[in-house]
Formats: structure tokens, C-alpha cells, sequence
């Protein structure tokens, strides 16, 4: 299974990134497989665990906190189809997805409006899910 995060808030809509089985950790920091750039997204904001059947996201300590279907996550909490992840300015709709992984998703973002000017780089996650 392969989950996908699909921009609904932001720029450009509708871009996504995959994720197969794995540990992916989101944030602004260098060591994190995504990096939006923005100043209400904490260096190492949250993780995503993808497993054969099921994703679970958990904060880090984020100072803004991150939110599903609106409503703050502390601990890891399992996600499910359709549900909308939000960080800082930034909001996916969860998407789960039987076919295989493209080698590589490229997509850069802008963040909404309200934060003109930063930027969302969100680098290839390779088919492997070693970053």
C-alpha cells in the first residue's frame, strides 16, 4: 500500500507525494524527508508511519501542533482515506493507493496566501522509502 498526500491548501493544488511502507519525518529540519518553509512548521513537526495496511501520524512537540480533520494530535493516531492533515499553512487530504509507487514525485509548494513569499519543498520520496 502506498499513501498518498494530496495539497488541497496551498500551491500547487491537487500535487501529491507517495509514500510506500516506512518512516517518513516532516519538518523544516535538513534531516526531514519533507521540508515545508514556513515559519509555523517546527523543524522536525511530525512522522509518518507507513505500514503493509495502515499509516499513523504522530507530532513531535510541534509548537503550532498538527491537526487531523481539525482537531490537534498528540499521540500517534491512525489515519484513514480522505482524512486532511494540517501543518502550519499547509493542508493534504490522506489518500490510500494499491498501485505501485512511482520512482519519484517531485513538487514544490506555495504556502496559502496569508504566509505569501515562503515555499514548501517536498523532495522525491524514493520507490524504496529510504531517504
Amino acid at each position: 500500500m502506498t499513501v498518498k498526500l494530496c495539497v488541497i491548501k496551498g500551491r500547487p493544488a491537487g500535487k501529491s507525494l507517495a509514500f510506500p511502507a516506512g518512516e517518513y519525518f516532516i519538518g523544516r529540519g535538513a534531516e526531514c524527508h519533507v521540508r515545508p518553509d514556513s515559519d509555523w512548521v517546527s523543524r522536525q513537526h511530525c512522522r509518518l508511519r507507513v505500514t503493509g495496511d495502515n499509516a499513523f501520524l504522530k507530532d513531535l512537540g510541534s509548537r503550532n501542533g498538527t491537526l487531523v480533520n481539525g482537531v490537534l494530535i498528540g499521540r500517534e493516531q491512525q489515519l484513514k482515506d480522505g482524512d486532511e492533515v494540517q501543518l502550519g499553512p499547509l493542508v493534504f487530504r490522506v489518500q490510500f493507493d494499491d498501485s505501485p509507487v512511482p520512482a519519484q514525485v517531485d513538487v514544490l509548494l506555495q504556502n496559502t496566501p496569508a504566509r505569501e513569499g515562503a515555499t514548501a519543498e517536498l523532495p522525491a520520496v524514493p520507490a524504496d522509502g529510504v531517504g
